[in-house]
């Protein structure tokens, strides 16, 4: 019979590696349990338009503190661009989707802490709040999503449990405050238009209107 002849390095390495192991999966399954699924990517086409959106998005952790930043918002037919700037100015990350998908792009605003969420989360939230409900309906078509439209919200399904919900309806020609209570990523997301004259959180410096554009 073949006898397997192992050094005393690798009798000693093997289970001092087991622990190791363990805590690396269990970490992984970790973050794929705290990751929300992703719904279908209306067109951009569906949402273009000429102006740069200035809102005021406000992040509530079930758990956490709230966070308040501006965002620049511009979408063409190429890209969702949202620049996010700290009440003080200064930019702290800028989302794109595009036809490679949703991502963080580094700002320049040091010691700012970045945002506790992924990209495809804030993208596909924005999706379900400005884009047209005909355009959602299409997208999400033949998956496991659905949306539909009541009086008062705009509900967003995954394999018929509620989602998120919007509230009130998104109407983009009658901008107003929307509330975002997304039940399956555990935040509710504020998105609050701004004038362009500013208000009390102060009007952010030029350059970062600049960054807005495409």
């Amino acid at each position: 019979m073949n006898r397997v002849v192992r050094s005393p390095g690798m009798r000693c390495l093997a289970p001092a590696l087991i622990p190791v192991l363990i805590l690396t999966l269990m970490l992984l399954l970790s973050a794929c349990s705290l990751t929300p699924p992703i719904s279908p990517t209306p067109p951009l086409a569906a949402a273009t338009t000429a102006d740069t959106l200035k809102s005021q998005l406000t992040f509530q952790p079930d758990d956490g503190e709230a966070r308040t930043l501006i965002a620049f918002i511009r979408i063409t037919p190429e890209q969702l661009r949202a620049v996010l700037v700290t009440p003080y100015g200064q930019r702290l990350t800028t989302l794109v989707r595009d036809t490679e998908g949703a991502r963080f792009e580094a700002g320049d605003a040091p010691g700012e802490s970045p945002l506790p969420i992924p990209p495809e989360w804030l993208a596909s939230r924005l999706e379900w709040s400005l884009w047209p409900l005909e355009a959602l309906r299409r997208s999400f078509a033949g998956s496991a999503w659905q949306v539909a439209a009541s009086a008062t919200s705009r509900d967003i399904r995954y394999h018929d449990e509620l989602a998120a919900r919007i509230t009130p309806v998104p109407d983009r020609e009658h901008p107003t405050t929307l509330t975002l209570d997304d039940r399956q990523g555990g935040y509710q997301l504020t998105i609050a238009p701004m004038q362009e004259d500013g208000d009390s959180n102060g009007e952010p410096a030029n350059d970062e209107q600049e960054n807005a554009q495409p």
